[in-house]
């Protein structure tokens, strides 16, 4: 058993280590999003259909199970989740949008609430008012680094994430990485309609065929799997070093650093969200323990 859960952790990180790249990558591919959003959603898309036909042998009509119109709700909203990191990596500072995109959780935990009638703990509502606080302080920013409809996209990807999550949860018993797949196919191919068909220079075509044959298709794999051993809370936790890994390398390989508001607020949301995140696993132990002890 506890091989098992040390398994889980370890895929989980090799899929944050993985994932990590892929701002850099997208701010490499060059400045124009809906090109680079095109070849990353169909290139993305293609790839995971084929990872998933390798995990899950079953027809795209067993795997879609008693999901309904959710599946095509949730291609939709994959779709445009994809462009608008897309868009808000191009547009923003990286940090800004990592930070923000990290919010993913809470928000899932509140939707949760509204759509599935969970209950939401006080720790919840502290957290959501302490990281409002500090997405307060990001948008404050807005017009220096960051473009303010760049931090919207990043906010409203943030939305349309969590709101993924929360439909996935309400079918655990489909498996709707089809509907991901196809989401991005879908996504890319409209923006390829927007911009045209643009084969990128070489360098930044390298940059593009890394995020969608490698990047994004392996962390989702990844993580797919680690949710075999270990919670979803335990995954979320590990998560959140996408935003510090991110940050460091567009720091590091593109000069591109946070002012120190923005580190601050950073820091702020980042920390609540990793004591919002440890306290749930907690409860989510002790829960198991106490279901086995009877």
């Amino acid at each position: 058993m506890q091989q098992n859960v040390l398994k889980g952790y370890l895929l989980a990180f090799i899929g944050v280590c993985v994932l990590s790249p892929d701002a850099l990558l997208i701010r490499l591919s060059g400045n124009d999003p809906w090109v680079i959003a095109g070849w990353r959603g169909i290139l993305t898309g293609v790839m995971i259909l084929i990872y998933n036909h390798w995990l899950d042998r079953r027809s795209l009509k067993e795997q879609k199970a008693n999901s309904g119109l959710r599946y095509y709700a949730n291609m939709v909203l994959f779709a445009f989740s994809s462009f608008m990191f897309t868009y808000a990596i191009s547009n923003a500072n990286v940090t800004d949008v990592l930070v923000i995109i990290a919010f993913t959780p809470l928000i899932s935990a509140l939707l949760s609430a509204v759509f599935l009638h969970e209950k939401v703990l006080q720790r919840t509502w502290i957290a959501t008012l302490v990281c409002g606080m500090g997405l307060a302080i990001l948008f404050s920013q807005a017009g220096g680094q960051s473009a303010p409809l760049g931090l919207a996209s990043a906010a409203g990807c943030a939305i349309l994430l969590a709101t993924q999550f929360v439909i996935m949860r309400s079918c655990p018993e489909a498996n709707l990485s089809s509907s991901m797949a196809f989401g991005g196919i879908l996504g890319g191919t409209v923006c390829m309609l927007v911009s045209g068909f643009i084969i990128l220079p070489a360098p930044q075509m390298l940059a593009v065929c890394a995020i969608g044959l490698i990047v994004s298709p392996i962390s989702f794999v990844l993580f797919v799997y680690s949710l075999r051993y270990i919670t979803a809370a335990e995954t979320g936790l590990i998560m959140l070093l996408e935003s510090v890994l991110g940050s460091l390398l567009v720091w590091v390989f593109l000069g591109e650093h946070p002012s120190l508001p923005t580190t601050l607020a950073g820091l702020l949301i980042l920390g609540t969200l990793s004591i919002y995140s440890f306290l749930t696993l907690r409860d989510v132990k002790q829960s198991k323990l106490d279901s086995t002890t009877r």
